[in-house]
């Protein structure tokens, strides 16, 4: 697995990152993420705003993930269900 999939993210804090190719009529692959926080307060306070972006034929996906508690939760970035 690679690191750059483990992600911590600071109080009020937010990370943006292009996943990668998506298409739009299979809705394939499917990107996500996990989360891991000190309690299920501060897990429910994850915003994702994540999006696909792009040209017409030409799709992407982009994480966008904000962490609106006041402490900091880990996040693992996934591609089909495997991090990536």
């Amino acid at each position: 697995m690679n690191t750059k999939a483990k992600i911590i993210i600071a109080p009020g804090g937010k990370i943006r990152r292009q996943a990668g190719p998506y298409d739009l009529k299979t809705h394939l692959p499917r990107y996500g993420f996990e989360v891991v926080a000190a309690d299920a307060d501060a897990q429910w306070q994850v915003v994702d705003g994540s999006q696909i972006m792009g040209h017409p034929d030409n799709h992407f996906w982009v994480w966008d993930i904000k962490n609106n508690s006041s402490m900091p939760v880990f996040i693992t970035l996934t591609k089909d269900g495997v991090p990536v």
